[in-house]
């Protein structure tokens, strides 16, 4: 009995041993199958007001952009919300000049340096720059005065309003415009400060709004005050610092015009 039981195992045995030759060979002609990972769920926040914003150089050989999203940094694109912090920096390649940012097809600034808050609408930002010697600015220096927020007062109702500041040369009448109202405070620099609402730009707002900007740090000194000036459709305006902290500017405006940071030492 146990001899033809062990036959018995060794015919079973070979049967299975069979079987999964067989499954072998079945599964070597079967065609692979790659299963494709899924991407990674991304852990930002988007909702249904959440705006694309995109930052790239028109041509990466002439030169390359940072991009900040709350002092936090993307590449290429990511999603805000209405009132975070966006900014935008070029770095031209050698042989080549920074000419201006575009956002959504409209100049905004020459600066190299674009700072919004995304409001309600997307941006796509884009940085230009032209080979060295066609900008006729190019002797022109641009210091980047960085305005590190925009505050808008209570009750304005424009959605999407972004502010831009660019340091320029002005003209000789404005000049003397800011001289008629200066009295004894010295220039730190001037500046065109513009806004725009979907990408156009915005002569006049229908609401004052404040703005609140960094001092250099050079100029930042204990005791010493500060102010804007402004000149406006020829018109120069004194505009007083409403912060005392010694090293912002806050004021009120409501247009886009020349202006000028001013110091004065006790």
């Amino acid at each position: 009995m146990c001899r033809k039981g062990d036959r018995m195992k060794r015919r079973w045995y070979r049967k299975m041993a069979a079987v999964l030759a067989g499954w072998a060979v079945l599964l070597r002609m079967a065609p692979a199958v790659c299963v494709q990972a899924e991407p990674p769920v991304s852990q930002e926040a988007i909702t249904a007001s959440s705006r694309s914003v995109a930052a790239y150089a028109e041509d990466f050989t002439m030169g390359t952009v940072a991009a900040l999203c709350n002092g936090v940094t993307f590449q290429n694109s990511t999603y805000a919300s209405a009132y975070d912090s966006i900014v935008v920096s070029a770095y031209p390649n050698s042989g080549y000049s920074f000419a201006y940012f575009t956002d959504n097809g409209v100049i905004v600034t020459k600066s190299a340096y674009y700072t919004f808050c995304p409001g309600y609408y997307d941006h796509t930002v884009v940085a230009h720059f032209v080979k060295r010697g066609d900008n006729e600015d190019d002797d022109v220096p641009r210091v980047n005065w960085s305005n590190s927020a925009c505050v808008f007062a209570p009750g304005y109702q424009i959605d999407a309003v972004s502010v831009t500041t660019s340091q320029v040369v002005q003209g000789r009448q404005c000049r003397e415009a800011f001289d008629a109202v200066k009295g004894d405070y010295q220039y730190i620099g001037m500046y065109n400060i513009s806004f725009a609402h979907a990408g156009k730009p915005l002569e006049a707002l229908d609401h004052t709004v404040q703005l609140l900007f960094d001092i250099p740090a050079q100029y930042q000194k204990s005791g010493r005050s500060f102010r804007m000036l402004r000149v406006y459709q020829g018109q120069p305006a004194v505009l007083e610092n409403l912060d005392d902290r010694g090293n912002k500017v806050l004021f009120e405006t409501d247009c886009t015009a020349a202006y000028a940071l001013v110091y004065q030492d006790p």
